[in-house]
């Protein structure tokens, strides 16, 4: 509010009057003098409607003890309020951090993995739970104790370099061990972690699961990289063996007819002689590659594993020699098994033979058969196909598979070796000792038998390998023996079809030779027209190569058998291609496998006609 003006009479302002007011009588402010105060205020002129002095002094008086007496309430008041709500903060910090306390004592608890805090000396003041198998102690047992102290083995001292190193460098350590336990090898993975200023958290965790599932998956990839590499080297082995069984069939054929022709006196008859005897041994290392890459055709046939072995057993005591003493125990209640005979007396052979050639100094080989499944022995190596033949599934209930054993004493394998083990070529024998073929034909048999392979085997201990067939409800008779007299002839019609000109030539002179009216053909299509433009009245058979360009001969058989239905058919074929595996589902494939011998020809067409 500013200074009241003063009324002057005319002419200007009285000088006492404008000092009382505090202006120059010019009107304007008075100066302080300088160095000293200023003169006090001029009282303001009263209004008309101003009370008594007396009475506003009182008025102001009372005015201001009251106010006064309301601030120290009001203070008061202020200062128990802030009291109050700092008490309700306190109290409301003080249940947050019990509940963040519990809620931290939960997470640590809940944490899967086995959790301990280390302090500066590397003791345990902390810890979950003990969830690893190997530390059923309580969580209280552990405190105050190292790790050397409450992991087993090599595990502590291997913790404690772990725990220096992760604090020299500042970062997570990690490591796995394995662990020798009741229930076979437990993996243990650790970490450990620097903590606060020199602490440190241990988290271990059991890992033998993820172990057992990764070497699960790792042997799945193996075993299909394994069954393309087989899968490459059987198409190779089947495009030449197609050709090569051609040849050597030829070579055998007209060496069997040079043979017949040559008296028992005959200078010639020695060298015929030695040519038929190379063409079956090339023909016997053809079938090794066959039924190496799985290729081989197959005449599955519902046996007794028992009969096959005993019926060898007088033949492998001449194979291994003197030096080995050989022993033979069947199971009883085997039940059945389908399979190719020859094939699984090859399977036999092949390891009996790999058995004697790791004893070179004797020993001991045991031949036997059993019931049981793959996996019992922790310490076997396990050796299937990626992929097993539904038809050859296992019966349900009760041991799934007949188990061909044979164990030798001799010097056993290493572990590199039992990798390599079944690889093409492989062999530890000299060289010209082995072709390295026959533990691959073995694979090869079993995988195409829709069985499998176990090794067992360590330096100095010998080795013993278990072959897994699936056993089948069928039951095996036991066919009455007969003796073969000589192939006999006939006069019915057979209708060859070959794609290979020597060979068909051959066929049709063999069957000619025994009576037989013969119709030949280059290819199916051709055989289909000779059926239905030459006036055929009667086919009693026909003989078909089962792989040939263009139709093949499945497809020509189901065309043939609908102008001819009373005929029969017999199937030719060097190697096993998917038109075969199809037909040996229909259980009614009849087939002559390449090569085969003039007598073999007329026995099996003789045969199949008198059916």
């Amino acid at each position: 509010m500013g200074a009241p003006r003063l009324h002057a009479p005319h002419g200007g302002l009285d000088p006492e009057a404008a000092a009382h007011a505090g202006v120059t009588p010019g009107g304007g402010p008075l100066e302080a003098p300088q160095g000293g105060d200023a003169p006090p205020a001029a009282e303001p002129a009263l209004r008309a409607d101003a009370p008594p002095l007396g009475e506003r002094g009182d008025a102001e008086g009372r005015g201001d003890a009251e106010g006064c007496g309301d601030a120290e309430g009001r203070g008061v008041a202020d200062a128990g309020q802030t009291e109050a709500r700092l008490a309700a903060q306190l109290a409301r910090a003080e249940r947050e951090r019990e509940r963040t306390a519990v809620e931290l004592r939960a997470l640590f608890r809940a944490i899967p993995d086995l959790c301990l805090r280390l302090d500066a000396e590397a003791r345990i003041v902390d810890c979950n739970e003990p969830r690893l198998s190997e530390l059923r102690v309580a969580p209280e047992a552990l405190l105050g104790k190292r790790m050397t102290e409450v992991l087993p083995g090599e595990l502590g001292e291997q913790m404690e370099r772990a725990i220096q190193e992760a604090r020299e460098g500042g970062g997570v350590v990690a490591l796995e061990h394995a662990l020798a336990a009741a229930g076979g090898e437990r993996h243990v993975e650790a970490r450990v972690v620097p903590f606060l200023d020199a602490d440190a958290l241990v988290l271990l965790r059991d890992i033998t699961e993820r172990r057992r599932t990764e070497e699960v998956l790792r042997q799945r990839e193996e075993r299909s990289r394994e069954s393309q590499k087989m899968e490459a080297l059987g198409r190779l082995a089947g495009g030449i063996a197609h050709d090569f069984n051609n040849m050597l069939m030829v070579m055998l054929g007209y060496g069997e007819l040079l043979l017949r022709r040559l008296g028992p006196d005959s200078a010639l008859r020695r060298d015929a002689l030695q040519i038929t005897k190379a063409g079956e041994r090339a023909a016997a290392l053809t079938r090794q590659l066959l039924a190496m890459s799985r290729r081989k055709a197959l005449q599955r046939e519902v046996l007794d594993i028992n009969a096959v072995v005993l019926d060898m057993q007088t033949m492998l005591q001449r194979l291994i020699g003197e030096n080995i003493d050989l022993r033979t125990n069947v199971g009883q209640d085997l039940g059945s098994i389908k399979v190719d005979k020859s094939q699984l007396e090859q399977v036999l052979l092949n390891l009996v033979v790999n058995a004697r050639d790791a004893m070179p100094r004797g020993g001991k080989l045991v031949v036997e058969t059993s019931l049981g499944e793959p996996g019992a022995s922790p310490t076997a190596k396990s050796f299937a196909p990626a992929e097993l033949d539904e038809d050859a599934a296992p019966v349900a209930g009760g041991p799934p598979y007949v188990v061909l054993s044979v164990s030798d004493s001799g010097h056993g394998m290493d572990q590199d070796t039992l990798s390599h083990l079944f690889e093409p070529f492989f062999t530890t024998k000299a060289r010209g000792k082995g072709t390295g073929l026959g533990l691959a034909t073995v694979y090869g048999i079993v995988s195409q038998s829709g069985g499998l392979i176990e090794v067992e085997s360590e330096v100095g201990r010998g080795a013993t390998f278990r072959v897994y067939l699936p056993r089948v409800e069928d039951r095996a008779e036991a066919a009455p023996p007969r003796a073969r007299p000589s192939p006999a002839g006939g006069d019915e019609t057979v209708l060859v079809v070959e794609d290979d000109d020597a060979v068909r030539k051959l066929i049709v002179e063999v069957l000619e030779r025994r009576g037989y009216g013969v119709i030949s053909a280059a290819n199916a299509e051709e055989a289909l027209d000779v059926l239905a433009h030459e006036g055929v009245d009667a086919m009693d058979l026909l003989l078909t190569d089962l792989v040939m360009p263009g139709m093949n001969g499945r497809e020509l058989a189901e065309r043939a058998l609908a102008m001819h239905p009373r005929a029969r058919v017999l199937y030719m074929s060097g190697y096993a291609e998917d038109v075969l595996a199809g037909a040996e589902r229909d259980g009614e494939l009849t087939l002559l496998q390449k090569p085969f011998t003039p007598d073999a020809l007329a026995q099996r067409v003789r045969d199949l006609l008198d059916r």
